[in-house]
């Protein structure tokens, strides 16, 4: 990772502000009002004394003045190097912070686009309607309409239509959804408004398609970074695969299947959220977050204006060539005219997905590093206090004590001086004045110094409770873009032929299918322990794991929430959750299962004839979540650093530090940090554990149509 190089401070440096300016002209030009003091001093010395011993004590005095003097002008300029280096590297760590969760919030949700496609294309209806078709154009009928399997054909190609609605409805990311023969004609699609635009194109000679035949199994897939198709006409990001005989995954290919992600819309939301915003909601001028593809292109920006998307983004050309996966570089440059911080980092994919090599960059003003805090609340902790947590850099610690040694040793030498001047009588009065000037000049220097310590503590302060809210808002988005899925998968899921054709008959044999038919999808979906299904008894008659099937068989779930839920839904876009809690599905320590009704015949609304489980692999996937939100610097996590969800009943329900907050536990929490509102953040001081800690919180706000469960994230970190 390389970084940018740190301020040298430099009084004329555009970056530093007029107070400080001002404060350090004050403090040095008072500092050198001394020397013409001292040598006031050591000649007074010769005329009110002609004892030698005298004399040399009085000089002795004044020179050591005159060295803590000069120590003092140095400590300033180091203070304010100091100041001015321990906020840069706080908004680099917090801005490298928020450009690798962008990547990761769009590469997480591309690996559900990479489980999605798989699935799909396993779907009776989609291989039916193909199977119909090819075989019609093998015979040569089919389209004059004389033929009498042309019915048959239509009624497969509106079904297909049909379900690849059912997709889009349940799967609110996708602007279409296509199937082609081995032609490359589409045969159907998703989107009623632009069906007549669509069915019949021919895309033989679009990468999705050709890729997509290609494939060697079910288990296979292709992306097509942002490029142009002819199916819109905007860019497009289309995932493929191949359509098999009879939906088996090894089977020939019949056709291909093309989804077109809205990843402008997605992407739009992850790179505008945590932008400073104005009174107005407009994000502050100079600040940027765009993705750029393997080539450099901008492929998404939050201001189209200034960082126009299809164009080599304005960067330094090391920001531009990141070359391996999760590469990070930080440096100060020029964008769009101003002098900027850039943050620039390369994704590494995630799990088993590799990404495409797209970078995140997020780009603010140099001068935003150095912003002095407008509110100044004190969060009812001391200056001083502050001034030796954790939140303050080791090196500034030292500096503050090293201004206080000064300022006692000068008090010391006017004491000693005053003593001295004490002890030659009438004569040595006159020395009173001029140690009384040194006192009080060193008291407002260093008072000054103090003061700009103590405003610098504050500022960190603020920093880091803004950081600890922004990475609180990341963890809640994050979990809310994965439930979401979670939302779109069963309900998507329950539709499914091999479960209502199971449940209607009641055969062992359709159970048999029906619990194949789970184990494949959770091959495809691995974020998922087991799914299950339930009759309207409530006794399980199917699930996806063979290892829990003996366990689970005609185990009885009619007094569970999930299962109750279920029996409610007669809307195929329905769905219900049971909150984190324990269960006796499981063995683990908690779950949370996501349920849809199936209902009669495959309808969207109609008779529910049982439930489908979906048991959440809760624990493995949130706490990478946490893990990737807990505050860093330079790209370590802040030693004692925890990140936490907890439900609306206050409990902790993850935590990435199960001895000081663990699950179940009730943490006694500010009343601001609890009492949010939906979609709400705030930040806060309180004690737990016996330490004082600083912490972020942000409740749900959901994501698109899932309004989450009430849940809030908090990220806290030690200062004691």
């Amino acid at each position: 990772m390389s970084e940018a190089k740190n301020i040298k401070f430099n009084i004329y440096n555009p970056i530093i502000t007029y107070e400080h300016r001002a404060a350090y002209d004050m403090i040095v030009s008072h500092l050198q009002e001394i020397f013409p003091i001292c040598n006031q001093g050591k000649c007074k010395a010769l005329e009110v004394s002609d004892d030698p011993q005298k004399q040399k004590q009085i000089n002795d005095l004044m020179e050591k003045v005159e060295f803590f003097s000069n120590s003092l002008i140095t400590i300033t300029k180091i203070f304010f190097d100091q100041l001015y280096r321990a906020k840069q590297t706080s908004s680099q760590s917090i801005s490298q912070s928020t450009a690798m969760i962008k990547i990761d919030m769009i590469e997480r949700n591309l690996l559900e686009r990479t489980c999605d496609v798989r699935w799909w294309a396993l779907e009776k209806a989609f291989w039916e309607c193909i199977t119909l078709s090819t075989n019609s154009k093998g015979t040569g009928k089919g389209k004059s309409g004389t033929s009498s399997n042309a019915k048959a054909i239509k009624e497969a190609v509106d079904l297909a239509c049909t379900r690849l609605e059912d997709i889009r409805n349940s799967y609110t990311l996708y602007r279409d959804l296509v199937i082609t023969d081995t032609n490359g004609i589409i045969i159907a699609n998703s989107n009623a408004e632009r069906r007549s635009q669509v069915i019949g194109m021919d895309v033989s000679d679009e990468e999705w398609f050709q890729k997509a035949l290609e494939t060697k199994d079910g288990s296979e897939y292709f992306v097509q970074d942002v490029s142009k198709s002819k199916m819109e006409d905007m860019d497009a990001l289309i995932y493929s695969t191949a359509l098999r005989a009879n939906g088996d995954e090894q089977g020939n290919v019949i056709g291909a299947m093309g989804v077109l992600f809205d990843f402008q819309g997605e992407s739009q939301i992850i790179l505008n959220d945590y932008l400073p915003k104005d009174s107005e909601e407009q994000t502050l001028e100079g600040w940027f977050s765009f993705f750029t593809n393997k080539d450099g292109k901008v492929i998404c920006s939050s201001d189209e204006s200034f960082v126009p998307s299809g164009q080599m983004a304005d960067l330094p050309r090391n920001h531009r060539n990141l070359t391996h996966a999760g590469d990070v570089i930080v440096s100060t440059g020029s964008v769009c005219g101003n002098r900027s911080l850039i943050v620039s980092h390369k994704s590494e994919g995630f799990d088993e997905y590799k990404g495409l090599g797209w970078t995140s960059h997020l780009v603010l003003p140099e001068s935003a590093m150095f912003e002095r805090s407008v509110t100044n609340e004190d969060y009812g902790i001391s200056p001083q206090e502050l001034m030796n947590s954790k939140l303050i850099p080791e090196k500034n610690q030292q500096t503050y004590r090293e201004i206080q040694r000064n300022k006692g040793d000068i008090q010391l030498i006017s004491i000693n001086g005053i003593i001295l001047a004490t002890d030659l009588g009438k004569a040595g009065t006159s020395f009173i004045p001029i140690f009384d000037q040194i006192t009080t000049t060193g008291n407002s220097t260093t008072g000054k110094m103090e003061e700009l310590l103590s405003e610098m503590s504050s500022d960190m302060l603020e920093q880091n409770l803004k950081a600890l809210e922004n990475f609180s808002k990341q963890a809640i988005d994050l979990i809310d873009r994965n439930l979401f899925e979670r939302a779109a998968d069963v309900r998507w899921w329950s539709t499914d032929h091999a479960f209502w054709e199971a449940l209607q008959e009641g055969s062992e044999e359709k159970f048999e299918e029906a619990a194949k038919r789970l184990g494949i999808i959770n091959a495809s979906y691995t974020m998922y322990r087991d799914l299950v299904i339930a009759d309207s008894n409530g006794r399980i008659v199917a699930n996806s794991k063979s290892e829990n099937r003996d366990k689970l068989k005609r185990m009885n779930v009619s007094e569970q929430s999930w299962f109750r839920q279920g029996m409610q839904i007669a809307r195929s876009v329905q769905f219900g959750v049971q909150d984190v809690c324990d269960s006796d599905l499981e063995n683990e320590e908690t779950s949370l299962i996501y349920c849809g009704g199936i209902l009669e015949n495959g309808q969207r609304e109609g008779k529910v004839l049982g439930v489908l489980g979906i048991l959440f692999d809760w624990e493995n996937l949130v706490h990478p979540i946490l893990e990737g939100c807990l505050p860093r610097i330079k790209g370590e996590v802040v030693d004692g650093g925890v990140a936490f969800y907890v439900n609306e009943e206050q409990r902790v329900i993850a935590s990435t530090d199960s001895e000081n907050f663990k699950i179940g536990q009730v943490v006694n929490l500010p009343s601001e940090n609890l009492n949010l509102e939906v979609g709400e953040s705030a930040s806060g001081i309180f004690t737990a554990n016996d330490k004082k800690y600083i912490i972020g919180s942000s409740r749900t706000q959901g994501y698109r149509e899932y309004k989450g469960l009430g849940w809030t994230a908090h990220v806290v970190r030690p200062i004691d």
